[in-house]
């Protein structure tokens, strides 16, 4: 078992995060940093990390502006291998059935480019090692939660190591199937779209020079997300497909070459011969969302909270903010002597992600039903919008804004 510990006899803390996957690690950093003696407790171990030229990992994540400012801000971005994030300034939005494109520039908005697309595990090794770094702040690797409780204003937890700790809040941040959520007896509202997703990561001839697309087939979208290895390659992408329930499978067992030769029909060709792709991999597609986000010293925070549909790549960006929101409650209940798990406190954090979250969660769902449809008047209307929109710069800009994770542009 690995521990990370400024303090390893400590077992009374302020903040206790059950999940230390990139939410949970960023929050417990903030947290920490907020000067809040902060644990962790996390049942998977660290691995070390080595980047290798060509070589990428199929889940990847696209990090908003704010949600890199953020990261940067507590000394995490700076641990990423170099040139391993990769920048994208423009994004191209087609549909297949029809004539609609859209396309979306960060000049728009004054930017040098609208985020980046970096793997997973590159973002979960950089926050690994900036919790090394950080004062007050506690990690427990290989171990889980066995059994907790409230005892009057704490909340007391039994490790699987038969050692025990205690804190003001409980924050879970322990995915979208949270053994927490459901022992809390959190109710929670779940669809499923009947799809899964197939990710790999696919080589093409020409260069994505940045740039992201999207095209929206009828059974939803596909997305090739540009990435780049320490030469500066960039003749990866990363893919996200929406596929019918009873076309994966088929497609998974594909031969390489055939599933590429149908990949690249679905993709029109856009950036040229597709040579090779990594082996493949599937999820299902559905979301998710909790009726509260907390209870009596308990805190849900990303996926825990809420999951959704892949379609515009915010998922770990709501998460970020969830996890921004709660520090930044937490540090002012700190500053004025309050308690961090007062029902005051997490209240106030409840109400700022809920709402945004339900309307970026509708959002979504409203995209898919739209673009979901073969009917011959949606796709003419929405084909018509789509050119429509992308005539008027003044209304795109705030799409873009918005994209980014800040303030609308005026």
């Amino acid at each position: 078992m690995t521990q990370t510990s400024h303090d390893s006899a400590r077992t009374a803390y302020d903040i206790l995060i059950v999940g230390g996957g990139m939410v949970g690690l960023a929050l417990a950093i903030d947290s920490a940093r907020q000067g809040l003696a902060t644990l962790v407790v996390e049942q998977e171990l660290p691995e070390p990390e080595t980047p290798v030229a060509g070589v990428y990992s199929p889940r990847v994540s696209a990090i908003s502006r704010q949600s890199r400012d953020w990261l940067t801000a507590m000394g995490v971005w700076q641990h990423l291998p170099a040139k391993r994030p990769c920048a994208y300034h423009e994004m191209k939005v087609w549909d297949r059935l029809g004539q609609g494109r859209i396309g979306f520039h960060a000049d728009e908005v004054q930017a040098d480019n609208l985020g980046h697309i970096i793997e997973n595990r590159w973002l979960i090794s950089a926050l690994w090692h900036q919790a090394e770094h950080t004062p007050g702040l506690t990690v427990l690797a290989g171990r889980t939660v066995q059994h907790w409780s409230l005892q009057g204003e704490q909340v007391q937890a039994r490790l699987s190591d038969d050692t025990t700790a205690t804190a003001s809040v409980l924050a879970a941040c322990d995915g979208r199937f949270s053994t927490i959520r459901r022992e809390a007896g959190m109710a929670t509202r779940e669809w499923d779209y009947q799809q899964k997703a197939i990710v790999t990561t696919v080589r093409h001839r020409q260069p994505h020079r940045g740039v992201a697309h999207q095209v929206f087939l009828d059974t939803g979208p596909l997305a090739f997300l540009p990435l780049q290895d320490e030469t500066g390659d960039q003749q990866a992408s990363s893919i996200v497909w929406s596929v019918d329930n009873d076309a994966v499978q088929t497609l998974l067992d594909l031969p390489k070459a055939d599933f590429l030769t149908a990949l690249n029909r679905a993709f029109e060709n856009t950036l040229g011969e597709l040579t090779d792709c990594d082996p493949r991999f599937s999820f299902p597609l559905q979301q998710m969302h909790s009726k509260h986000y907390i209870a009596p010293r308990l805190a849900l925070v990303g996926d825990a909270a809420h999951a959704l549909h892949p379609l515009a790549g915010q998922g770990v960006n709501l998460g970020f903010q969830d996890a921004a929101a709660l520090a930044a409650e937490w540090h002012r209940a700190h500053q004025r002597g309050e308690d961090p798990g007062s029902e005051r406190t997490l209240r106030r954090y409840q109400r700022q992600r809920q709402g945004h979250n339900l309307a970026a969660m509708a959002a979504m769902e409203g995209f898919k039903r739209l673009y979901g449809s073969d009917n011959p008047l949606a796709v003419l209307g929405r084909n018509w919008g789509m050119s429509q929109l992308n005539r008027l710069p003044l209304v795109k800009r705030p799409l873009i804004s918005t994209a980014l994770g800040r303030p609308r542009a005026s």
